[in-house]
């Protein structure tokens, strides 16, 4: 069974993975072909962006420049 983290993680992957063939790109591995610490950075990337996501506005292009 598989966890709510690795779904995300392999969601994330699979969107990324097509992309790959507008991009002309070869593709890329299927999810279950990937080792281990691939698929954990994977699960990373999911966390990281869950967590910022929202957390920061973007910055006008006027901010934190000096005229």
């Amino acid at each position: 069974m598989r966890s709510n983290r690795d779904e995300a993680a392999r969601a994330l992957y699979d969107e990324r993975r097509k992309l790959l063939a507008g991009l002309m790109m070869s593709e890329a591995e299927p999810w279950e072909d990937l080792p281990e610490d691939v698929k954990e950075r994977w699960r990373q990337k999911t966390e990281s962006s869950g967590t910022q996501e929202g957390a920061r506005e973007p910055r006008k292009h006027s901010e934190g420049q000096d005229h």
